[in-house]
This record gives C-alpha cells, structure tokens and sequence, in this order.
C-alpha cells in the first residue's frame, strides 16, 4: 500500500487548520487560527472582515488597554536575580552568576525575550518558546503556526511557516540543513536556483501571494509525533515517534508545485516550551487580554460607524419649499456667499430635519460604557493609565484603587516569572556552563561580598602553592600568612574587577546549586534585606541590653517566633544569645556607646 508523503500531509493539514473548528463546550466552536488572526487584526487597529479603505470609523481600546498591561507585567532583567544558598558547587554557580550578568544578557538580546513572552501571552493567551543552537531561546510567532492540535498545542505534531531569503537559508548550512547525512533531498543551493519570488503571507495558503524584491523560498518545520513511514520511508504509519522535518515547496515552470526535504531526523522531547497565564480547558489557546477585549472593540467599533453616519447625515442641510418654480430659477449647491435670491410671495424654505442631537448622545454613551468595560475586564483604571480620577476622590481612595488594579497584573506577572524561571533551569544555564566550559575568559565586577571570597580562595590557593613550591624545591618558604598577605595585596591593586576564566572542562561534573529569584515570585530579597536590617538595628542599638534579654525564656522564644514569621533561618541566630557582643571577632573590645544615664527622681519627704 502507498502511505501519503510528508509534503501531502503538511498540505492536508494545513487546509485543515484554516477551515475546521474544534468544539470546546456545548455551544461553542473554536478556529486557532481565526482566534489568532482576528486579534491580530483588531489590535493593530484594522478591520477582520469588510473594508479596509479608510473610510470606515474604527475606535482603537484594544491597544492603550494591552499596553498598560505590557508596562504593569514588564519582566526586566534587573528582576532575575541570582543567589547561592548552598556551599557546594558554590563556584560554578558563582562563575555562571557573573558570567550572566556580565556576559549573556549584553550579547544576546534577554530583555526582548522577555518583552516578547510577555506580549505573546497577553494578546493571543499563549506563547511558544523553543530552544535553539544558538545561545538564547527563541519566540515563535503564533502567526507562523501552520497546523497543530486545536485542542493542545504539544499534544501532536505542530508545523510552522516560514519564508529565507537565499542568505539566510546558507546560513542555516551550520545546523545540518541540506547535508545528505541527515536525509535532505536537495542541497541549499540547488533550492535557491529553483526559489521564486512569490510568497503567500504565514499561516495562510489559499490566499493571494505577496512579491518580493528578491528570491524566497517556503520553509515547513514540523516537530512532534509523526508515523516512522515519514522518517524511514517503510510504509509503517502505525509506530510513533518524535521527529523534526525541514521541507521546502516550489512551483516549477508549469505552475505545479513541489516538496523537497532539507532536514529530517528523529528528535528529543521538550525542545518547545508552552506556556499561557490563564488556561482553557479543551483548547490549545489560554484566555489572554486580547481575546477579552475583542467584545468591547468589535462593539465599540460598531456603535462608532454608526455615529459617524448619523453625524454624517448631520452635516448635510437638505432643504424644501413650498415654491415649486424656486428649484427651477436658483441652484444653491451653486451660490456664492451672500447671493440674494426671491421666492414668491406668502412662500418658505424649510431645512429638512436630519439627525438629533439626543440620538448622537445615546451613541456617545454606549461607546463610553463599551470602553469603560473594556478597562474592567485588562484592569484599566483610570489612575493606572495615567487619567485624572474624579473629583473629590481622596488620595487614599485613589492609591487603594491604584493597588486593586495592579492585582490581576502582578498575579499574571507572578504566573510568568516562574516560566521564566523554568526557561532558566532547563535552557539558559545548561547554555552558559557549556559555554563556561569551553574555557571562556571574561572580565566581571565583584560585589564587595564577592570580592573578600574570591580574594580569600586565590590568596590561600597563592599561598599553599608557593609553600609546596619551596617544599619541593629544597627552600626555606615564608609563613603562610606573609605569603597570603603578599597575594592580596597584588589581587586588590585591580579594584573590584576581575578577569575570569575557567579551564577547558575542569567543572564539567559539578552540580549547579543556586536559586533564581525572578520578579520577587521565588523569595522576597527586598523584604529579607529590610527585615534583617531591623533584626541588626534592634542587636547593635544596645548588644548587652539585648543579650541580657534573650536569657529570659519568654523573650528569647519571642525572638524566635519573629525569625521564623519573618521567614529567616533561626539557626543563623542560634549563637547571639551566648556570645560576646562586646568583642570584636579577634578578642578586643568594641567602643561602645554607654547608654544615657537617666536622672532618677527625687521625691519629696513626708513631713513628720
């Protein structure tokens, strides 16, 4: 029996994506692709259906309302903090904390990766990250999607369109593309010559094409679980298994149009990532502001084309009159000003009534009450997009506004740090050790925390290497303190900058142990910071007042219980209350600010 080949089947579901529904409840039918092209359209501020030709109204709500919410869940990059908690593997962690900072986010572009999944999520209710060769991961345009499952983006195979310019597809040569070994069928360059310059738009086949300046040829990569037929060519359409296909259509000299493969492989599962802040259940797609906003905009529009046809109607000043020679000796169109005119005697001229004014009222009103939706539903307020509240609301009243409006945002904030998160363990620092490993060499500014380690390990390393050195050299060698002593010095004539390097593998088995603190979602560092600057306060206002105070029972438990409310290890405290606050750590005796004497009072004799 003859199977269907890969370029059939891209085709089949393609036009299958573009027409078919999938039913999500009783009474509702759902298009991936129409959901995504109509919020597409709308949001960028042009008609999903009927004319486009500038002469229909079209009140744009959709953009100011996404664009608060892009400002109010912006992800930074100063909100991705790095911290090592545990002292194992603490300098590969110390190393891939610095070279991030100081390194991978300049050549790599993180704060757009950030802004897109942001953008993705909020429009369309979803965003498609996947993994590449390169050193970040990348956003996939949710207009590219040329098939998937309806009802669960990774739940089958998924394809994307997409158009290379003949440089671009050479430079895809580097990852395998149109190399016999990995199951092309034509080279890059013989594509090239056979590419036109017709291109139909991303994710719409039966549509008219575009031109281009130059060559383009159309590039399908499909990913996920295909039948073994498409990988090894053996009939079998019974056995699954993960796969990745790069093929390529053009149309020949007589209009006929043919598949070619560049890639194919057998793949790994988790190449791409999903992720959307609000599910649906029995959809592919979340829920995000752009689809929320799609009634108030369609609304709004509607009620809007016909207010300007009302006020249109409006501006035109029909007349009539009672004359009936009038219209045959004068023509007003054709008047110049203040021409005078005569009409019978005991006639008139009367304007024919066209639109009232109450009517364009009620227009007016139901397209503010439209807008006033739409800011309830993307949370809107007028503070929050910089608008003047009303008159006589007091500033609290305002700031607790202000907060309630922010909620939804810093919760779908909260959701996408910890993909961001995700995307960090499983993607970008696996990237970064193999790039640290391949021994890189960068130049990094230390913390002054960072600066006493670093300086502490290469003095004492200095020194146990010049002693062994003279040991086995048959010499006398120098303390170990003077030695130590003499590598600081050296070490701390740079400042607090530092070239760093790695050794080719020398941390390939060590394990990375750090936490990520992605927009204070994991761990609240501001507030531990505020909260143990409180508990040194309160120590070091009067150590010997508060040592005293912690061997009493009660007020040392109390002590505890604010440690563990506050969220701190009791165990770093465990030894305040035993130790000498009075002393410095080498024995000597801290100056001490003596407390006020306070007078005491003299009370009065009792008279005998």
């Amino acid at each position: 029996m003859n199977s269907p080949d890969i370029f059939s089947y891209i085709k089949a579901e393609e036009a299958a994506y573009e027409t078919e529904e999938v039913r999500v409840g009783d009474n509702w039918n759902w298009s991936m692709r129409r959901h995504i092209q109509m919020i597409f359209h709308l949001k960028n501020g042009i008609f999903f259906t009927g004319e486009n030709n500038w002469l229909r109204a079209f009140k744009n709500i959709m953009e100011p309302i996404l664009n608060l919410s892009y400002w109010s869940e912006d992800i930074e990059l100063k909100d991705i903090i790095f911290f090592i908690e545990d002292s194992p593997g603490r300098v590969m962690s110390f190393l891939i904390k610095k070279y991030h900072d100081e390194v991978y986010v300049r050549e790599n572009d993180l704060d757009t990766l950030l802004d897109e999944i942001t953008e993705s999520d909020l429009d369309y209710g979803g965003v498609l990250v996947q993994e590449t060769n390169d050193a970040r991961p990348e956003v996939l345009s949710l207009n590219s999607i040329a098939f998937c499952d309806q009802t669960d983006t990774l739940g089958g195979a998924i394809a994307f369109k997409h158009h290379f310019s003949p440089g671009k597809l050479r430079s895809m040569a580097k990852n395998g593309w149109g190399s016999e070994q990995n199951g092309a069928t034509i080279s890059i360059e013989d594509l090239i010559t056979l590419a036109d310059s017709d291109k139909s738009p991303d994710g719409m086949a039966k549509t008219k094409e575009n031109k281009s300046t130059s060559k383009t040829i159309e590039i399908y990569i499909v990913k996920g679980q295909l039948p073994e037929h498409y990988l090894k060519d053996n009939d079998d359409m019974e056995t699954y298994c993960e796969q990745v296909h790069v093929v390529a259509f053009y149309t020949d000299k007589e209009g006929s149009k043919h598949g070619v493969t560049l890639y194919r492989k057998e793949a790994s599962e988790g190449s791409l990532k999903f992720f959307t802040s609000k599910k649906v259940h029995g959809r592919a797609l979340g829920r995000g502001t752009g689809e929320a906003l799609l009634g108030p905009q369609i609304w709004t529009n509607f009620l809007t084309i016909h207010k300007t046809n009302m006020l249109e109607a409006a501006s035109k000043v029909p007349l009539y009159t009672d004359d009936a020679a009038y219209s045959n000796r004068n023509k007003i169109q054709d008047m110049e000003n203040l021409e005078i005119t005569t009409i019978e005697d005991g006639k008139r001229i009367y304007q024919v009534p066209t639109a009232a004014p109450a009517n364009v009222q009620l227009y007016e009103k139901s397209i503010n009450e439209w807008y006033e939706h739409g800011q309830l539903i993307g949370s809107a307020f007028d503070p929050l997009i910089g608008k003047e509240q009303a008159s006589g609301t007091t500033f609290k009243g305002q700031e607790r506004t202000v907060a309630q409006g922010k909620g939804l945002h810093d919760r779908r904030r909260g959701q996408r740090a910890k993909f961001i998160e995700q995307l960090y363990r499983e993607i970008i620092i696996p990237k970064m050790k193999r790039e640290i490993l391949k021994g890189k060499k960068f130049l990094a500014t230390l913390t002054a925390e960072e600066m006493e380690w670093v300086t502490d390990n290469l003095s004492t390393n200095y020194a146990n290497r010049k002693i062994i050195d003279a040991v086995l050299d048959g010499k006398e060698p120098q303390t170990f303190e003077e030695l130590k002593q003499e590598a600081l010095t050296n070490i701390r004539k740079n400042g607090n900058q530092m070239l760093l390097e790695v050794l080719k593998d020398e941390f390939a088995d060590v394990e990375i142990r750090m936490g990520i603190n992605v927009a204070g979602k994991q761990k609240d560092l501001a507030g531990l910071s505020d909260k143990l600057l409180s508990i040194f306060q309160a120590v070091f206002a009067n150590p010997q007042g508060f040592q005293q105070a912690m061997r009493i029972p009660g007020m040392s438990k109390s002590f505890n219980d604010i440690l563990e409310f506050s969220g701190i290890s009791q165990v770093d405290f465990a030894q305040i209350a035993t130790m000498d606050l009075g002393q410095s750590p080498d024995g000597s005796q801290l100056n001490q600010q003596q407390p006020s004497q306070v007078p005491q009072l003299q009370l009065p004799q009792p008279v005998a």
